[in-house]
């Protein structure tokens, strides 16, 4: 991690020379000798360098001893390159944590001494005691008995400053120190974590151009933080500037003026970002397993922390600016990790997202097919999962490691995939539906059966099904089906057919019934049982489960296994197919293969008849409107509206961000009275974006010209309405 070259207040020549008189007599001891970061009254010079001698004492003892046995071996003071490996070495080993044994004799004392950096890490000091005293032993609150600590610098390395605390806790038993030797490594391993993750985050607020919305949410952080706590625990420098005013404010007024009067003190400095961010991010580092953190650079740790708490931070404020809005953040995470006994490039996607509906779902599988639908040959790092885990919470964070088994990922492929993983992920979001239990209607099988017994009447009649879908659960979908056949003595028995056919679909509750004769010797057989799909291959993007499909494939299998079979009540789904089919294949011919939205588009189609009847080559004009309004750039221009006639056909598509332009749009055409056979209308709503779109049949231009004009007239009245509740730089329209 990179530091920054900060000079801090030097102290007074006097001070300088006199400290300089009692160099100790070797060089390492030269080179660990240190310098308050701050400046100290003269009268307690005397005691004070007393302290900085034991604390110079304590650094060495907390260094570690390669780092040490390295320092020995420089020999003279004149050795600028070795000194500088020698402070480089110590900047690369913070943060760093020592604890001492404790002694035989109860009550057990154990001194835990840590060394971090100065910069960025205030109120490092105060998280060190609450964690230690807190979570030594967990469940036990323990005494801390003595803390000291002190910001410092080395006086043969002043750009740099570094922090020292040690503190000691009391124990009181034993069987107590055994537990604190037994919990100590894995809590001195979180906060080294800790400490470096709030380090990172804070710089990045500091280094980081920050947009107006940012600062907002910066200062209103610190604002949350402050009044959250009680007033013993606040800064005395924001106290005392604020104290004034205080008292004289109203209570309603309060909350108000005191933002207005911190603001301006927190707008020039976030570094201080959250006073409160070490126990916050405490709790990410609970997430990490042990493997996981064994096989990752510190600094790659604390990359992954920092940018999941900023994530947290603007998402929950972005939702709630807009809470109907899908809020996302994305950052690619470069490391190195040993596979397979071979070096390889590893990409860490870390994203941030808020949770529309108590019943969305995002995990693992999500990521990882959003990711492999732009990068089809990467794998991922088994394990390397992190997902938050707060409960009540609406906004999720998700890492995941991937990489490619042969070579390494390209720029060109990082860059598609920055581009294109957002509006992937926000089509696989997973809505949760409870599975449905619905008995078998026994009247409506009885009604089936008659009317399937009056089609067949002769030996050459095929058999005739009726399929229905019955109910679902977590892994399977069933469907009813009532199947009719004249039996001939040859035929075999269903089940047994589905055991020879060796069928994936299950086959269950067979029931049959004779229902009548063929000349007088055929019986007419009706079958009546239950096909279980596995729900897993009829899954779409979104996870929703596409019944039409799997539908089509319990009747393939049907006549796999019989022949020839009569689909009573699929003649409208089987033309909906065959719609459905040719307008891919129009689309596929100019290379548009874009399934999941075409499938949106189609089955919203209304009247729903129109899905059977309309032209797959006017179907594909539209379709292609709506694949520009999502293209197109609502930041300059705040709907898309495009018209397009091919034939007597009359096609208009509308795209905004916000969907209530589609219920404006659909009041007004009320007033038209067109007729429902003339206009089919669809609604889709992809990445975020809402498509309405009309397809008119018209006998003349007057007639789309009215539509037309009807339309954009409501645009207008929807924008006046919208400015009312959104900010006017939002509307930038050169045309209305």
């Amino acid at each position: 991690m990179k530091l920054m070259n900060t000079y801090f207040p030097s102290l007074s020549d006097d001070f300088e020379e006199a400290h300089l008189d009692e160099v100790p007599g070797t060089v390492l001891d030269q080179l660990l000798k240190i310098e308050p970061l701050f400046d100290y009254p003269s009268d307690v010079t005397a005691s004070f360098e007393i302290y900085l001698h034991s604390l110079q004492v304590l650094i060495k003892r907390v260094l570690p001893k390669e780092i040490l046995e390295f320092g020995r071996t420089i020999t003279s003071l004149d050795s600028h390159k070795e000194i500088e490996e020698f402070y480089h070495q110590i900047l690369m080993a913070i943060p760093t944590v020592s604890w001492t044994k404790g002694g035989e004799t109860s009550p057990h004392i154990v001194s835990i001494s840590t060394l971090c950096q100065a910069e960025y890490t205030h109120g490092v000091g105060r998280f060190l005691g609450d964690i230690y005293s807190r979570w030594l032993i967990p469940g036990k609150q323990l005494q801390l008995v003595y803390v000291h600590s002190m910001a410092f610098r080395f006086a043969m390395n002043p750009p740099f400053g570094f922090f020292i605390h040690e503190l000691f806790v009391k124990i009181d038993t034993k069987k107590d120190l055994s537990l604190v030797h037994d919990h100590l490594p894995s809590l001195v391993r979180e906060v080294s974590l800790n400490i470096s993750a709030v380090q990172h985050a804070r710089k990045v607020i500091s280094l980081k151009p920050l947009t107006i919305d940012q600062k907002r949410v910066i200062i209103q952080e610190n604002i949350s933080s402050l009044l959250g706590r009680p007033l013993k625990e606040s800064t005395h420098s924001i106290f005392d500037q604020m104290q004034h005013f205080l008292i004289k404010v109203s209570a309603e007024e309060k909350v108000t003026q005191i933002k207005e009067q911190i603001a301006p003190l927190l707008e020039f400095r976030p570094q201080i970002f959250d006073r409160d961010i070490f126990h916050e991010l405490q709790t990410f580092v609970f997430h990490f397993k042990d493997a996981f953190v064994a096989n990752r650079h510190l600094s790659h740790l604390s990359r992954i922390i920092s940018y999941t708490y900023l994530f947290r931070k603007l998402i929950t404020h972005s939702a709630l600016a807009g809470p109907n809005q899908r809020h996302l953040n994305i950052k690619l995470l470069h490391t190195r990790m040993e596979i397979e006994g071979e070096e390889k490039k590893i990409v860490g996607v870390l994203v941030g997202i808020n949770i529309l509906r108590e019943n969305e779902l995002i995990g693992e599988k999500h990521l990882f097919k959003a990711i492999q639908s732009i990068l089809p040959g990467v794998q991922k790092i088994q394990e390397s999962l992190i997902a938050d885990r707060k409960i009540n919470c609406n906004v999720k964070t998700l890492y995941l490691e991937i990489y490619k088994k042969e070579g390494n990922l390209t720029l060109e492929e990082l860059k598609s995939l920055r581009k294109r993983l957002p509006r992937e992920i926000k089509t696989r979001i997973e809505s949760v539906i409870n599975p449905i239990f619905m008995p078998r209607n026994e009247e409506e099988i009885m009604r089936n059966i008659l009317v399937l017994s009056n089609q067949l009447k002769s030996l050459q009649d095929i058999p005739h099904v009726i399929i229905s879908f019955h109910k679902q659960t977590e892994t399977k979908i069933s469907f009813s089906v009532v199947l009719l056949r004249v039996l001939k003595p040859e035929d075999i028995r269903l089940e047994k057919l589905f055991i020879k056919q060796k069928s994936k679909v299950q086959f269950s509750d067979h029931d049959i019934k004779t229902v009548g004769l063929i000349r007088k010797r055929y019986p007419k057989e009706a079958n009546i049982f239950e096909l279980h799909l596995d729900k897993k291959q009829f899954l779409r993007k979104d996870f929703s489960v596409d019944l039409s499909h799997a539908r089509r494939h319990v009747y393939n299998t049907l006549c796999d296994m019989l022949g020839d079979i009569r689909d009573y009540n699929g003649g409208m789904i089987s033309k909906q197919n065959e719609v459905l089919n040719e307008l891919k294949r129009l689309l596929f011919q100019i290379n548009i293969r874009n399934d999941f939205i075409l499938e949106n588009f189609f089955y919203s189609l209304m009247p729903n008849y129109m899905q059977s009847i309309a032209k797959p080559h006017i179907l594909k004009k539209l379709f292609l409107l709506i694949l520009e309004a999502l293209e197109h750039d609502y930041a300059n221009q705040f709907y898309f509206l495009k018209t397009q006639i091919v034939e007597d056909h009359f096609l208009l598509t509308l795209g905004a961000i916000n969907p209530t332009l589609k219920d404006f749009v659909e009041e007004r055409l009320e007033l038209l009275d067109l007729e429902s056979a003339t206009l089919t209308s669809s609604f889709v709503n992809i990445y975020d974006i809402s498509c309405t779109s009309f397809m008119l049949k018209f006998t003349d231009s007057d007639q789309h010209q009215l539509f037309l004009q009807s339309v954009i007239e409501t645009i207008k009245i929807w924008k006046d309405t919208m400015q009312k509740t959104i900010p006017s730089s939002f509307f930038i329209d050169p045309i209305l």
